[in-house]
């Protein structure tokens, strides 16, 4: 495919187009606009806002919301002209790419790890659908980039988030940081119940 090609949107394109537009696009504006809620319960200390806590937060939130809505938008103008261009299909798989990057890195531990990664986030089977369909038309150098940035992801979390950021690794870890961290006790509940975790 080349630089100045139009690539005609077929029916399985189509889809993963649609599924890019509801779920990134609708994550990237709520992610936008919802800047007014409630403080996150770990960015207290000492009884009011710490606001280096929430400046982190709000740059992280506001980082994915952009990421979102540029993989979207993509979709959306996508559908709307019919086709796209070599171009906007490599920025769909770098986009996708990413994402999974960062959900290799932040792996959690047993059941809740595999639930949250293979059945909750549709970017690993829309980057598996990418690869085996469409791979031969974008730049190989661009793909190998996408590659690297899985595998960096992989590093990444057999370095540093088993053996640092979740020491020990397993669930009863996650469990009592996120009740130290000030998550609700309904949260954690159902986080047991994805888990398997029994009192």
């Amino acid at each position: 495919m080349g630089a100045n090609d139009l690539l005609e949107i077929g029916t399985l394109l189509k889809i993963v187009l649609w599924v890019e537009v509801i779920v990134y696009l609708s994550i990237g504006v709520y992610e936008i606009l919802d800047s007014f809620s409630k403080e996150k319960p770990w960015n207290i200390r000492n009884g009011k806002v710490n606001s280096y806590l929430a400046m982190r937060e709000i740059v992280s939130y506001k980082m994915h919301a952009a990421v979102c809505f540029l993989l979207g938008f993509i979709a959306l103008n996508g559908l709307l002209e019919g086709s796209i261009t070599r171009f906007e299909l490599e920025l769909i798989f770098l986009s996708l790419a990413l994402i999974m990057m960062l959900l290799w890195m932040v792996a959690l531990p047993g059941r809740l790890g595999f639930i949250v990664i293979f059945l909750t986030k549709p970017e690993t089977s829309l980057q598996i659908v990418m690869f085996i369909f469409f791979a031969d038309l974008i730049r190989p150098w661009v793909m190998y980039l996408c590659i690297f940035f899985n595998i960096w992801g992989f590093i990444v979390y057999f370095v540093q988030t088993r053996k640092k950021s979740i020491y020990p690794y397993d669930y009863s870890t996650i469990r009592q940081d996120a009740l130290d961290a000030g998550l609700e006790v309904s949260k954690v509940e159902g986080m047991d119940k994805v888990a398997g975790h029994s009192k």
